[in-house]
């Protein structure tokens, strides 16, 4: 079940398209940072089984829970940033930057539990 996933990280590689910002300087261009979330699937194809026990979904609860606490602090730094600025194209390429560390993080410490 995990190890179809590992290859989806692949897709990851398209977030490199972000480096036409440096010669276009368009904002939007950045919105290919979101690919790299893709690179979590590398951390998940990872984790050894086929299937979900009791120590699995413990794990994913404590995962969850310190995600959670991050992106709540994550989510108020973009809209005191939105405020500040008045600039919704700077706040959008916050967000996707936001959502691929959340997301990265979150199979990383999913990892990390897993292999203790």
């Amino acid at each position: 079940m995990f190890r179809k996933n590992f290859y989806l990280g692949f897709l990851g590689c398209i977030g490199f398209f972000a480096l036409r910002y440096v010669a276009s300087h368009n904002l939007y261009d950045l919105a290919y940072l979101g690919f790299f979330a893709f690179f979590s699937n590398f951390f998940i194809g990872k984790i050894q089984g086929t299937r979900t026990d009791e120590r699995f979904q413990e794990n994913q609860k404590i995962a969850f829970a310190q995600i959670g606490k991050i992106a709540i602090l994550l989510q108020f730094a973009i809209w005191c940033i939105a405020l500040l600025t008045g600039k919704l194209e700077w706040v959008f390429v916050l967000s996707v930057i936001g959502y691929v560390a959340l997301t990265n993080f979150y199979a990383i410490r999913l990892y990390w539990l897993e292999e203790k």
